[in-house]
């Protein structure tokens, strides 16, 4: 699939469904704020639904954002709704994907929207992560985030006597140099972090760098912070994955009137790629087809 986008407030087209206008399923992107990952089940999804991507949010740039979960769903609640002004809605998503699909399938409910599917793949349940974990991110936060990288105490003094995390890593964007910065550290820092996220980061800018650390820290912060202020009533599906079960998936019964537990063959990083994504396609689309089906009867 060669797809060429950029992060922006617009569902990407991923497939087109078959006869077109009929049925559609929007992914929500995974923590790197896009949505690759989606590329080889989307191909595989049921004929009869138009496949979209929804990435990141474009304010989310080279400084972590302090946002929260709810209001990445209100903005992408307004880019489905530019595609397809009514419901019932079809919404799905892989990890923090499926934290913002939870949550933009209760907002929806709340506004009167007919939800026709949420589907969480390998998703953590609110609370899994560590409270700490969701702390807004402040000039401190990120003067102690850096200091094991920088060689440059005088710089670091500066930076960090900013007003905001977002005036931090404008000081750094504008004034930091590669000799001054621990790069090699940095990378282990961030494989052992987040090793099946960045595999290798060699070949990125220390700017292209920044951005991609950070957006994903924006995420992560925001996924730890997140608590949930209702229950969702619509079919939600809950796909887990064998290989590398996740604790605490059942908590998501306290935010689900009626959840459906589903494994699927796998490790959390492995869902979608060659080997596994025809298995979980073919019960994904099981779903879909329930979907599309209540819909017409309805």
């Amino acid at each position: 699939m060669n797809i060429q986008y950029h992060y922006k407030k617009a569902a990407v087209l991923l497939k087109r469904g078959q006869p077109p206008g009929v049925n559609r399923l929007f992914f929500v992107h995974d923590g790197t704020g896009r949505i690759e990952g989606y590329f080889k089940v989307a191909e595989l999804v049921e004929h009869s639904f138009a496949v979209y991507g929804i990435t990141l949010d474009e304010r989310v740039g080279y400084a972590p954002q302090t946002i929260s979960i709810e209001e990445l769903a209100v903005s992408y609640i307004e880019q489905m709704k530019h595609v397809q002004p009514e419901g019932p809605y079809c919404i799905a998503g892989w990890s923090i994907g499926g934290t913002i699909a939870a949550e933009m399938a209760r907002i929806l409910e709340a506004e009167g929207e007919e939800v026709g599917c949420c589907v969480l793949v390998d998703t953590p349940p609110p609370g899994y992560y560590p409270l700490q974990d969701g702390q807004p991110f402040t000039a401190e936060s990120e003067t102690d985030y850096i200091r094991p990288f920088l060689h440059n105490e005088e710089l670091l003094k500066r930076w960090s006597r900013s007003g905001s995390a977002q005036a931090f890593w404008t000081a750094v964007a504008d004034t930091l140099q590669p000799p001054d910065f621990d790069r090699p550290s940095f990378l282990r820092y961030v494989r052992e972090e987040w090793a099946d996220i960045f595999p290798d980061g060699s070949g990125l800018s220390l700017h292209q760098l920044f951005c991609a650390v950070n957006i994903v820290r924006t995420l992560h912060r925001a996924r730890a912070a997140y608590v949930p202020r209702g229950s969702i009533d619509s079919p939600v599906h809950v796909f887990q994955a064998t290989e590398s079960p996740l604790e605490g998936m059942d908590r998501w019964g306290r935010y689900c009137a009626h959840p459906v537990y589903i494994p699927a063959e796998g490790s959390h990083y492995t869902l979608f790629d060659a080997e596994h994504a025809p298995v979980f396609a073919r019960q994904f689309n099981r779903i879909l087809k329930g979907a599309a089906a209540t819909k017409k009867s309805g």
